[in-house]
């Protein structure tokens, strides 16, 4: 049985199960003693131009930065966001788009790309059951915000991975970004995987964790308690347009270049 750590690495994991962010300002009231934090969710008109958005995981500098590049836009049937994830090669192992109702931001598609066994990428599309992403209206701890997508994997037919993630409002708090404090909201996760196969079928222990989005900026801190001892967490270090962060790649693939041919001589 093939669970779903065998076709994404541990970092993109997170970013799937935690990741999708934007925020876009409406105006109106919200009744009933609900709290608006659509502001707290990234500033869709911010990123109308793209940015790239730099993860570094706190405390495992053996794990490498993660890189979400998103970019917003404006078409006829309404307002959107694109997310592409990268990690230490610029090359996309996730796809996300996401679309803006009146009450927050829903996931319309994501495709997770894996390495078949000649070493190509192969895109994943997935089912998309439940998509609530993010709310603009809270009220307390009490509510829950599901989101569920089902991946179904062509090298394995009739196997299939199921995540399932559930969000509640913990209330307000303030981080620290750029030397500046800033409001911010966290929402605690629980996250369950599922594998189905026609002969087995497995389920991972869930999983807590929590996300913290930054007023003007989104998600800027998250964690994932893996054991009771374990802890895996990101933090967000920079955000920059894109063409930064293919120089990056150019001058890290130069210097690899440059290492290969020292070697040689």
């Amino acid at each position: 049985m093939r669970s779903f750590s065998c076709f994404v690495t541990c970092s993109q994991y997170l970013a799937l199960a935690a990741c999708f962010a934007l925020s876009f300002w409406l105006a109106g009231c919200i009744g009933h003693g609900k709290k608006d934090i659509r502001n707290y969710y990234f500033p869709l008109k911010a990123l109308e131009d793209g940015l790239v958005y730099e993860y570094r995981p706190v405390g495992l500098d053996s794990l490498t930065p993660v890189y979400w590049y998103y970019r917003s836009f404006v078409q006829p049937d309404g307002v959107f966001l694109t997310g592409t994830y990268y990690e230490y090669d610029l090359v996309p192992l996730q796809l996300i788009k996401e679309q803006m109702v009146e009450n927050g931001m829903l996931l319309n598609d994501l495709v997770v790309y894996t390495t078949d066994s000649v070493g190509l990428q192969q895109p994943v599309p997935a089912k998309v059951i439940a998509g609530h992403v993010f709310p603009f209206e809270v009220k307390d701890s009490s509510g829950v915000f599901l989101f569920k997508v089902q991946l179904s994997f062509p090298e394995f037919p009739g196997i299939s991975t199921t995540l399932i993630k559930n969000r509640r409002y913990l209330g307000d708090t303030t981080v620290v970004y750029e030397n500046q404090k800033l409001r911010a909201v966290r929402f605690g996760v629980l996250e369950l995987i599922e594998d189905r196969d026609p002969n087995d079928g497995f389920e991972e222990p869930a999983l807590s964790g929590e996300e913290v989005y930054a007023e003007g900026i989104g998600l800027i801190y998250y964690f994932k308690n893996i054991t009771s001892e374990q802890q895996l967490a990101y933090r967000l270090v920079r955000r920059y347009p894109m063409v930064e962060l293919e120089d990056q790649f150019m001058q890290k693939k130069q210097r690899e270049e440059e290492n290969t041919n020292e070697k040689y001589r």
